[in-house]
């Protein structure tokens, strides 16, 4: 019994030291950091020992890069280190994950479509973003400290992978790809994943959550004014010269009794030529977009020889597993039904009957609006509309446009282009950004309205994509039924009100545009 109160008494004063002991404090970045190592040294040991000090994340890599890769021109950094250049853009692929593998952003068509976040309106191609030596996050930090930095690689790790590793350093160039596993604080923060317009994914990223980002370097170039600059002089010079007439005309800059030019900026958009004192003044003309007023559906057209990828220097077509599998394919479809449509409207004119429409007149338009590998942004013809985003719900009509009336209304291309377009004809614009939609182009971006499924919905929603992904091996069939009537049946199934999202198409920063415009045979009536 003695024995038993000195054991008690023992047992109570190591109980009253302990409680003495201060638990250790972390914010909530550390305990999160600390979190994030843990699930590594589970989920991805072998990642362990590449810990990255300068942001503290995890790097594996998936492919080294192409250093041997030849630039394209003076403004390509071809297979040169991003971080080694002062100033630079990078174009990325990229899709982004919570740690259970569920996308919560991606630029991937295939992947979106797996995810049932794909849309017909969205234009998955690379993302441009900034890396120079000032710090800027347009994807999230993550990613620019990977592309400014050595990513130091353990020995083991690169010995275990000597098809991919070439050393205990990479640095990220043309061709590299890399999975980054980060925290919030570099990654999408205290806001989480907001992303939109058929770039969502199917899942959200709540705010303060590590992620997993898959990274892919498309192309580095110096300046991105530079580089759609190129595509569009490479376009207009292709087509010029397999033409047996000047496919495309430069506009000119003209001056006015004071020296002052038409344009917006004249230092960006216009080209400067040396002027002799007591001579005749050479024309000037705006850098970076032309007309045609030649262009016809009815012909083939050497402007979209920027759609072959067999072309060098002029882009490759727009590819996507269903719409845009063959590009030439699609684009014949697209000609039969601007032939159809307009065909009649032509004949109503005659060649000398069809007069430009000038800065001081009106002109009912229907346009055609593509990015230079062929994507279709934007059009206000049904029949167009149908085929580039399956929507059949009509509505479409000309647009009245006037350069007195709407020049402020739309991209100053039009301003520019139209008027030099005839009434009863086709003909096209191709511009740099300059004249559209600059340095901030248009985001992407969700609208939803109507209603919302019922649980039942969802939840069967949810089974197919589990089984679909994990397989019969872990969803017996005949549990199916249970869980789908467990949520009130067939008739639960269809008892939902119709949700509709509307998709408005990203056009990046430094994007360059063609249009194809109809011009209807009058006039605007009262104009």
């Amino acid at each position: 019994m003695k024995n038993m109160k000195i054991i008690i008494t023992f047992l109570l004063t190591l109980f009253a030291l302990s409680s003495c002991v201060k638990e250790p404090e972390y914010s909530g970045d550390e305990l999160e950091a600390r979190s994030l190592k843990a699930w590594i040294k589970k989920n991805r040991p072998e990642l362990v020992g590449n810990y990255q000090e300068k942001g503290g994340y995890y790097v594996d890599v998936l492919s080294w890069g192409d250093s041997e890769a030849t630039a394209t021109s003076e403004n390509d950094f071809g297979g040169k280190p991003i971080m080694e250049q002062d100033t630079c853009w990078v174009f990325y692929n990229f899709t982004g994950y919570d740690l259970d593998g569920n996308v919560c952003a991606t630029r991937n068509e295939v992947i979106a479509r797996m995810q049932a976040s794909f849309s017909d309106r969205t234009h998955y191609v690379p993302y441009g973003n900034y890396c120079g030596k000032e710090e800027y996050y347009a994807i999230v930090e993550g990613s620019y400290l990977a592309s400014r930095n050595k990513i130091k690689l353990s020995e083991e790790y690169v010995a275990s992978r000597p098809n991919i590793c070439r050393g205990t350093e990479l640095m990220l160039r043309k061709g590299s790809k890399v999975r980054l596993y980060l925290s919030s604080t570099i990654g999408y923060g205290a806001d989480g994943s907001s992303t939109e317009g058929g770039y969502e994914g199917q899942y959200s990223l709540d705010s303060n959550v590590p992620m997993i980002l898959d990274m892919e370097v498309v192309r580095v170039v110096k300046n991105p004014s530079d580089n759609e600059l190129e595509m569009v002089e490479a376009v207009v010079k292709h087509s010029n010269e397999q033409s047996e007439k000047t496919a495309w005309h430069q506009i000119e800059n003209k001056e006015d009794e004071e020296g002052e030019t038409d344009g917006d900026n004249d230092t960006e958009s216009s080209t400067d030529t040396e002027e002799t004192e007591g001579e005749n003044k050479e024309p000037k003309y705006y850098e970076g977009i032309y007309y045609s007023n030649t262009f016809t559906p009815t012909e083939s057209f050497a402007h979209l020889q920027h759609m072959r990828p067999d072309v060098e220097g002029l882009g490759n077509p727009y590819k996507d597993t269903k719409r845009f599998a063959d590009m030439a394919e699609f684009d014949k479809k697209l000609w039969k039904i601007l032939n159809e449509k307009f065909a009649d409207k032509i004949a109503e004119t005659s060649d000398e009957d069809a007069k430009e429409i000038g800065e001081d007149n009106s002109a009912m338009i229907w346009y055609v609006g593509r990015f230079l590998d062929g994507f279709i942004f934007d059009t206000n013809i049904d029949e167009v509309k149908e085929l580039a985003f399956d929507e059949k719900d009509g509505g479409g009509s000309a647009l009245t446009y006037s350069v007195s009336s709407n020049k402020d209304e739309y991209i100053s291309a039009w301003a520019y282009g139209i008027p030099k377009l005839r009434y009863g004809r086709w003909g096209a614009i191709i511009t740099t950004s300059g004249y559209a939609y600059g340095s901030t182009g248009v985001a992407a971006s969700t609208s939803t309205s109507g209603g919302s499924y019922n649980a039942g919905y969802n939840a069967l929603a949810n089974l197919y994509n589990y089984y679909s992904m994990m397989g019969s091996a872990y969803y017996n069939p005949y549990s199916y039924y249970n869980y789908y009537n467990y949520y009130g049946g067939y008739n639960n199934y269809y008892d939902y009100e119709e949700t509709t999202s509307t998709i408005e198409t990203e056009i990046a920063p430094y994007t360059p545009l063609i249009f194809y415009v109809f011009v209807e045979p009058t006039e605007t009536a009262g104009e």
